[in-house]
């Protein structure tokens, strides 16, 4: 085990690719299997199968988090009053959110409210570690977290990591029906349900299925890393590459219609690199990708009303190349960059407190 341990901290990327690949196929592909088969009428093996799905997903940032542990272990004195109010407060509104959403998905007749809601307890923890880690005596810990409880970067880029999505849907929808003579964005019909179901959604995402649990995996460990050897463009296609693998268990499931091509290969490379491009935007910042996550996902609810198009997959792929081609990301960052790691870093309470309105920098 020693000799393990030892390899890992020396080769943390190699590592960090391995362990959560298996970590997550693990968790995830007997779930798979078993919905495949239609084992899933039993409620305990219900409830197995979601907490193994949650921690499956949460596989990212908790190898992150491991093995940037291993390597750099040392503690200091801070206080851990920051610590558990965030705890607290990040835990009590995972709960409310994991509730929300189990409801939605679970037929009323069957559960109540408060199975519910104990079935979140343990669910809602994970989170809560994670962000409260910010604030964690280990000093490696906090350094790679604090950009999740203190952002960098510009206000711009939040707001284009929430809205781009929808602006891309609404534009790609009116383009299309320009094109075919209908009349302008008039079936869509926004209901406080879609509406109030599309919050649930995000919230749900940035908490348990894409958000903070990948993006601090995939960015603040991964991409950070990797930008101290290869260009964001090398990262990022590499990244994409991996990441196809990882989903198979999940798109085993979801692309049944086979459009999986289609999307994982056709699409989805410009988009990862989107997920580049914010990330290092925001001076690394995990935040911004994860609510750009969040706001991706959450259009699979809002797509109901406001589906997306070829036009809007367009614009997708030719937002992606202006972002390689403006911000020239075949070319290395520089080695003091915040969104690449230096091995000779040290972290303090004080790493990436800057907050967001103090670092207006030119968009």
């Amino acid at each position: 085990m020693g000799k393990s341990i030892e390899w890992i901290k020396s080769h943390p990327i190699p590592s960090f690719f391995i362990l959560t690949l298996l970590s997550t196929f693990i968790l995830l592909f007997p779930p798979v299997y078993l919905y495949r088969m239609g084992f899933t009428d039993h409620p305990l093996l219900q409830v197995l199968m979601l907490y193994a799905s949650r921690l499956a997903v949460y596989s990212p940032v908790l190898v992150g988090m491991l093995i940037t542990w291993w390597a750099r272990p040392s503690r200091s004195l801070v206080s851990t009053r920051k610590h558990w109010l965030s705890f607290v407060i990040v835990w009590i509104a995972a709960l409310v959110i994991s509730t929300l959403e189990l409801r939605g998905r679970i037929p009323q007749a069957s559960l109540g409210w408060m199975p519910l809601l104990v079935l979140s307890i343990p669910i809602a923890i994970l989170p809560a570690f994670v962000v409260s880690s910010a604030f964690s005596r280990v000093a490696s810990l906090r350094e790679y977290l604090s950009t999740l409880v203190r952002p960098r970067g510009n206000l711009f880029w939040y707001l284009f990591a929430l809205f781009i999505f929808p602006v891309v849907y609404i534009l790609g929808l009116a383009i299309t029906q320009l094109l075919t003579g209908e009349p302008w964005l008039s079936n869509i019909q926004l209901s406080s349900e879609v509406l109030l179901a599309t919050l649930i959604t995000f919230a749900s995402v940035f908490f348990y299925s894409g958000g903070i649990n990948e993006e601090g995996g995939w960015r603040g460990f991964a991409q950070r890393r990797l930008q101290a050897k290869y260009s964001p463009l090398v990262t990022n296609l590499f990244l994409w590459v991996y990441l196809v693998i990882l989903h198979i268990p999940n798109d085993i499931v979801q692309y049944q219609d086979g459009n999986y091509l289609l999307i994982r290969i056709g699409l989805y490379p410009f988009i990862v690199l989107l997920f580049g491009w914010v990330y290092n935007r925001t001076r690394g910042s995990i935040l911004a990708p994860a609510l750009f996550h969040a706001s991706m996902n959450s259009m699979n609810v809002l797509g109901t009303v406001l589906p997306m198009t070829s036009a809007g997959s367009v614009l997708l792929v030719l937002l992606a190349v202006f972002a390689v081609l403006y911000d020239r990301m075949w070319k290395k960052l520089p080695k003091d960059h915040p969104a690449v790691y230096q091995e000779s870093e040290t972290a303090s309470p004080l790493v990436g407190s800057e907050p967001i309105a103090s670092e207006l920098t030119p968009v």
